[in-house]
């Protein structure tokens, strides 16, 4: 079909119209991978974990978005982050995958950078220098003193023991007695050192009181004894002199819960409700540093330490010499910074209203006033949920331990023990790991009973309990699951070692003894059946795992009982 004259000229224009369009997407489109290819890509290595299991990560992720989303960048990197699992798994547990599943998510990615930040972090890159080799490493607040790593930049933060030390008489200068709580580790030990070093030029008006080699327990119970002239600087503690193992947080809420003294800590991320706080590390200020490296600016670590106090516990212990440029948290707003535009706009307008529009001054200022009220409220909404949240944790923890306690001796009761069982024949399954189960009963139970009374029979079952939580590891799970039986539940052990551990288990009970009135003294002596769950095609469920343990426990009882069986599949 022939076209008319007119229209081939138009069809024509139109053509070259679509090709131009064709070409100029195509050359947004170049530009555009052009600028991905160009843009600089950063991979931050985080040691605690995540968000939700650690309140320090949570601070450090909460200053480098701050600080990123706060400047205008020229160009905003391309930022990877990853988590060892530390307080969830471990050191150990959380170091051996890493290496791996870096170099296979990361094979095709050029980095222009690498930041660490914490010591977990920085020793595994540190000791992986053909990871990403020629990439830039940057050692944020690496936790080792005096270290300088061959193959990258070292931004220690040097804890300020000073200051740390100082806060305490400066805020409350009735202090007579200062009690540093910390653990056994090496790490905290170095703290300590510092602090001994900062508290001589006290040594006149204040005593120091070092609580670094106690039970979690003993820790709690001594803090509730303590006097008004004392008051309490909180390390962070991961252990007790037991081995036993707990997150710093944990420790910190427990202490707040129960010490009558103020409580101060040398970190912000222990600053929880009722711990006073202190001259601490920041968080959310190392989080900035970070940010700063990511873009490429250089690093300045000061003003990362600096005075932090949560305000309704300066409140309770009626301490109101706080530092003038201190961070004041959870402090209550007064008339003036509610209502401060509120209040110039109304002297203003009496003093310009011969000049002004009256109408047109308060319209402008009225908005000016709700976009700052506006703007407080988003900064200070956040902390308001972190704080009621944080409560709400408490009250569902205290409640989670009563319904999975044992009342008589503390440890976990027989709802706690199946729980975990499932989880850790889930887990064994999964990972291919071995799992044992002890079953452990009294001998001779009733007899005592009968004879001594059944005071004297809880005293057996509570004693008892405690020589086999004692001679646990961190990662086993003992329970009383009735009467004066107990179930012990012993991740990554095979049978063999089980058997060993129930062999040492029964020779602590066997020299365990009793005094009651008269100065007679009972002796203890238990039988314990040992299983362990096999990979097999039926593989084991709670139930049959226990069947077994109490199997080999009847057989030990048959046998003559103060003797340990080993279960058969």
């Amino acid at each position: 079909m022939e076209h008319p004259p007119l229209f081939s000229p138009l069809l024509r224009r139109a053509g070259w119209l679509l090709a131009a369009c064709a070409l100029c997407l195509l050359a947004v489109l170049a530009a555009g991978q052009a600028r991905a290819a160009e843009q600089r890509k950063v991979l931050v290595l985080y040691s605690l974990g995540s968000e939700a299991s650690s309140a320090w990560q949570r601070l450090v992720h909460k200053g480098l978005h701050d600080e990123m989303a706060s400047r205008r960048w020229s160009e905003a990197p391309n930022v990877f982050e990853e988590r060892f699992d530390f307080i969830r798994v471990g050191e150990q547990a959380s170091l051996d995958s890493m290496e791996p599943y870096l170099r296979t998510k990361y094979a095709g990615v050029k980095l222009d950078a690498i930041v660490t930040e914490n010591y977990l972090a920085a020793g595994f890159l540190n000791s992986h220098p053909g990871l990403f080799p020629g990439v830039p490493r940057y050692y944020v607040n690496h936790g080792r003193r005096n270290w300088r790593p061959g193959d990258g930049e070292a931004l220690e933060v040097a804890p300020d023991y000073g200051r740390i030390v100082g806060a305490i008489p400066l805020v409350a200068p009735n202090v007579k007695r200062v009690v540093v709580v910390g653990d056994p580790t090496p790490r905290v030990q170095e703290w300590i050192a510092g602090v001994r070093a900062a508290s001589r030029p006290y040594s006149k008006q204040i005593t120091f009181d070092y609580w670094d080699k106690q039970s979690f327990a003993d820790l709690y119970r001594r803090a509730g004894m303590l006097g008004d002239d004392t008051a309490v600087l909180l390390l962070a503690t991961y252990s007790d002199s037991t081995g036993a193992r707990a997150s710093p947080a944990e420790v910190a809420r427990k202490l707040a819960a129960v010490s009558p003294a103020p409580v101060f800590t040398h970190v912000e991320s222990l600053i929880y409700p009722g711990i006073l706080g202190g001259y601490v590390l920041s968080g959310e200020a190392i989080g900035r540093v970070i940010a700063r490296i990511l873009h490429g600016q250089p690093a300045d670590l000061g003003g990362v330490q600096r005075y932090i106090f949560d305000y309704p516990a300066a409140e309770r212990h009626q301490l109101y010499k706080l530092p003038p440029d201190a961070v004041l948290l959870n402090r209550p707003m007064g008339v003036w910074e509610l209502y401060r535009w509120q209040i110039i706009l109304v002297g203003t307008l009496i003093l310009i209203q011969a000049a002004l529009i009256t109408v047109l001054v308060r319209v402008l200022r009225s908005r000016r006033v709700a976009l700052a009220a506006l703007n407080d409220e988003r900064n200070n909404l956040e902390d308001r949920v972190l704080q009621r949240t944080l409560e709400l944790l408490m009250a569902n923890t205290k409640l989670e331990q009563l319904a999975t306690t044992d009342p008589l001796t503390g440890i976990a009761n027989r709802r706690r023990m199946t729980e975990q069982i499932a989880k850790e024949l889930d887990r064994a399954r999964r990972y291919r790991h071995p799992l044992a189960l002890l079953m452990v009963d009294i001998d001779h139970f009733k007899r005592i009973n009968d004879t001594y009374g059944h005071d004297v029979g809880d005293q057996a079952i509570v004693a008892v309990a405690g020589a086999l939580s004692a001679g646990l590891r961190s990662i086993d799970l003992v329970a009383r699951f009735g009467g004066e039986e107990f179930v012990l539940l012993m991740p990554e052990a095979s049978l063999e070692t089980a058997g060993g551990a129930a062999e040492r288990l029964r020779e602590t009970v066997s020299q365990l003894r009793i005094e009651i009135d008269g100065g007679l003294e009972v002796s203890l002596t238990i039988s314990v059946g040992v299983a362990a769950s096999y990979l097999q095609e039926a593989p084991d469920s709670p139930s049959s795992l226990l069947m077994r343990a109490d199997k080999a426990l009847y057989q030990a009882k048959n046998e003559g009982r103060d003797r340990v069986v080993l279960g058969t599949a």
